[in-house]
């Protein structure tokens, strides 16, 4: 029996001579491809064309798809650190094989092959032969090219392994690579880049069927967060949108074709599963072939949604079509943070998408923002996207006195000072070893407890007060503040080197009024507070136009407030301006006061021609009774 690299050389040698290649010399997909390079009118004597992108030409290829491009890049890093220091160049190709990025080791970059393997260079089978980013990408499907399997021989010093990733509706999203000049042929590599793939496609698929609900299921509960769980996102009605490749080979032998009904997979009504997975703790799914799974679900909202319909001035006038006009395709990156905090402004999105991309490589967090914006929902957001195994501990450096602060953070042993506990300290810095240490409010701790931090970020080693040993943990530092540190370092109240050291990577929360997702994050705090209750567009805009100097914390008060106050199941703008026609601050603004005089001509020129007839003009209107009598009294007392 031939060797395998005599078998490639006699296949190369058939090449050569344009003779016909049998499967018995090669791998199948290979000899696929060369013979597509064949019938395309490639010639294999001849040196590939080396074809590149102009930068502004890679800017929109990068910008045509920028949600894959960025979990792509997450995923590369992630990769890297997998492999790094194997010699390799990692790259993420567009579904035309041309490659928007690369990562590669020291060496590999200094190489040969690392010269054409770069942003915008253009690795297309029918335009460089067979290769594992353009075959990848000409077949949809992986595939590993060694050596002189590529149909050029100048590409024969490298070894490629790509895998494709896949959009949610099954189209190529693009090709994941990874490029070596070793000899080894690893097949092991091959399957790390499949499984960096469907990590990159799973995050797709929850983004982009972030409106329908979406199931997660496999045959064991602790694999169905894996890359071998199977994701499925079914409209409000129950029909099917949506299912990943794993899904398919799980549910094999089931009609898993869009628009199909839940009970045509599943043996239980749709509804009925929905509230098993929201009642349970574990629950579980059967399907009419009688395999049973382990299942959890994502999107919420898009449940309670269904329960919602809202009566209102007009038929645009529900917050379903406030959310509408500012929700952009379902590709759009979109967040569930928790604690009612979502996000679906591009701003605040590309913020988290810099979390994403950032925390595997443990840098200090600065997060900034105004009080109120959500900084220890993102500190815990980034404890979370960590994956971290330790706890997650909490910090108010503006709460604690200058002289417990270090002796709280850093410990103490027994009799350090006057009132100290007999047995001593550890602290919360080694309470949160192998977690996340958010020190909130950092902006307001002491000149002398910022040295004690900055020795400690430096070292990663912790010294209790009155101690004399060091120990070392692995903690990931959160730090928050909505001072200006720039403006504190400028007046000698905050270190300049310790701003630095924290700022690795800052994420700055924009203030509530300045979020376009403002009719999104309504909603979200309707859903949680009063999910029986609606609220119209009207209503949403009011809301929009007041300052909010208080952020989310405000929002969420105020509408607690008109949820308790409210007449009846909707919340219309009337509420909204004798409710909250003043900010906190007292300051009355414009847009209420217009409001309140359009109303109460309304109400003036209705009760004028029904003679006074308070109920008429309220249903009339699609107001309470109450907010015509308020009217009513209000034109009396000015009077």
């Amino acid at each position: 029996m031939l060797s395998r690299t005599e078998r490639l050389k006699r296949a190369r040698i058939t090449l050569m001579q344009g003779g016909v290649i049998g499967n018995n010399l090669l791998n199948s997909q290979i000899v696929e491809s060369w013979e597509r390079c064949i019938r395309i009118g490639l010639d294999p004597h001849v040196k590939p064309p080396i074809l590149q992108t102009t930068d502004y030409e890679l800017r929109m290829l990068r910008e045509k798809d920028e949600l894959t491009h960025r979990f792509a890049l997450a995923e590369m890093h992630s990769l890297h650190q997998q492999i790094a220091g194997s010699n390799f160049l990692i790259a993420f190709g567009n579904a035309q094989g041309t490659v928007l990025d690369t990562i590669s080791d020291s060496d590999f970059q200094s190489s040969k092959a690392a010269e054409s393997i770069v942003p915008g260079a253009i690795w297309a089978e029918d335009q460089r032969g067979t290769n594992a980013l353009g075959t990848c990408a000409a077949e949809g499907r992986a595939v590993i090219v060694h050596g002189e399997e590529h149909f050029f021989f100048d590409h024969s010093d490298v070894s490629c392994f790509a895998a494709p990733v896949m959009h949610s509706d099954g189209s190529l999203a693009g090709v994941l690579d990874a490029s070596s000049n070793c000899s080894v042929r690893n097949n092991h590599t091959l399957a790390l880049m499949r499984m960096a793939a469907t990590h990159i496609e799973n995050s797709l698929f929850f983004a982009q069927q972030d409106e329908h609900i979406v199931v997660l299921f496999h045959s064991r509960w602790e694999l169905l967060n894996s890359v071998s769980g199977g994701l499925a996102s079914f409209a409000q009605d129950g029909r099917l949108v949506s299912i990943n490749q794993r899904g398919r080979e799980i549910l094999r032998g089931l009609s898993v074709r869009p628009g199909v009904a839940f009970e045509t997979i599943f043996d239980t009504r749709f509804n009925a599963a929905l509230i098993e997975m929201a009642d349970s703790r574990q629950p579980t799914l059967r399907d009419l072939l009688g395999s049973q799974y382990s299942v959890l679900w994502r999107n919420r909202h898009s449940f309670e949604k269904r329960a919602i319909h809202v009566p209102s001035l007009s038929p645009s006038s529900v917050v379903a079509d406030a959310i509408d006009q500012n929700k952009t395709n379902s590709a759009a990156p979109s967040y569930d943070l928790g604690d009612g905090m979502i996000a679906r402004d591009p701003e605040f999105c590309r913020q988290l998408a810099r979390i994403k991309s950032s925390v595997q490589f443990k840098p200090p967090f600065l997060v900034l923002g105004e009080s109120g914006t959500g900084k220890e929902v993102i500190a815990r957001h980034i404890h979370n996207e960590s994956k971290r195994k330790g706890p997650f501990i909490a910090v108010n450096c503006g709460a604690l006195p200058e002289h417990l602060l270090e002796a709280e953070l850093f410990g103490y042993v027994a009799g350090a000072f006057t009132g100290a506990q007999r047995n001593g300290s550890e602290g919360l810095a080694l309470a949160a070893d192998r977690g996340t240490l958010f020190l909130d409010e950092i902006g307001d701790m002491p000149l002398s407890s910022q040295v004690s931090l900055l020795r400690f970020l430096d070292s990663s080693e912790i010294r209790p007060v009155g101690g004399t040993t060091a120990k070392k943990v692995d903690i990931q530092i959160v730090a928050a503040t909505n001072v200006n540190l720039e403006a504190a370092i400028e007046n000698k109240k905050f270190r300049g080197d310790l701003f630095y050291r924290l700022g690795v990577v800052k994420i700055s929360l924009p203030p509530l009024r300045e979020r376009s997702d403002f009719p999104n994050i309504v909603h979200q705090l309707m859903l949680e507070i009063m999910p029986a209750q609606t609220i119209t567009s009207d209503a949403v805009s009011a809301l929009s136009s007041l300052p909010w100097r208080g952020n989310i914390r405000e929002l969420h008060s105020a509408i607690l407030q008109l949820t308790m106050n409210a007449q009846g199941n909707t919340i219309t703008f009337s509420d909204v301006t004798f409710s909250l026609g003043e900010t906190p601050e007292n300051h009355q603004i414009t847009a209420t006061e217009s409001w309140r005089e359009k109303m109460r001509s309304e109400i003036a020129a209705l009760l004028g021609t029904n003679g006074n007839n308070i109920t008429q003009a309220a249903r009339t209107l699609g107001i309470s009774r109450n907010t015509v009598y308020k009217y009513v009294r209000e034109k009396t007392s000015i009077n």
